[in-house]
């Protein structure tokens, strides 16, 4: 025994009664470091799931491309069926075979048109109508105060 009896126990009026509120800042610093290792790995575990769906993601894309080339043949020949079937009932109403190619025409030029018109709509946001007004606007501006001040220079 080499310690006087009671000296680990800090009396009220010593400076080491201070040591108690340091255990729950301990604990707390302890939790707060438990609950960041938890964190990180639940972190390291979501990159790695993203990682594994990004690469489950890339390989179904190409099968959807594979898949959309090969509905292009089916599709055209779809097209083509409806439009020989609208000329077989023409010409099975009419009796002439004229009006059923006629009809055939008529139906891939009216498909034609409505692509078109789809064009042209399309091709005006091309041209970013929106971006152009915008810098259009601010040119404006800043070139504003400029031409006022040499028709005040002038007037002067």
């Amino acid at each position: 025994m080499t310690g006087t009896p009671g000296e680990n126990r800090p009396e009220s009026g010593d400076a080491g009664g201070q040591e108690q509120p340091r255990q729950p800042l301990k604990d707390e610093l302890k939790s707060s470091l438990a609950w960041l290792e938890h964190a990180a790995l639940a972190g390291g575990d979501l990159v790695r799931l993203a990682a594994l769906e990004l690469r489950l993601a890339a390989a179904d894309s190409g099968k959807l491309v594979g898949l959309a080339l090969a509905m292009v043949p089916l599709l055209l020949l779809a097209w083509i069926g409806l439009s020989v079937l609208l000329g077989w009932l023409v010409f099975a109403w009419s009796g002439s075979v004229a009006w059923g190619i006629v009809m055939f025409i008529i139906v891939q030029l009216a498909a034609l048109g409505i692509m078109a018109i789809n064009c042209k709509k399309y091709s005006k946001s091309l041209s970013f109508p929106a971006t152009s007004r915008q810098l259009k606007t601010l040119k404006e501006e800043a070139s504003g105060p400029q031409e006022a001040d040499k028709s005040d220079s002038r007037t002067g």
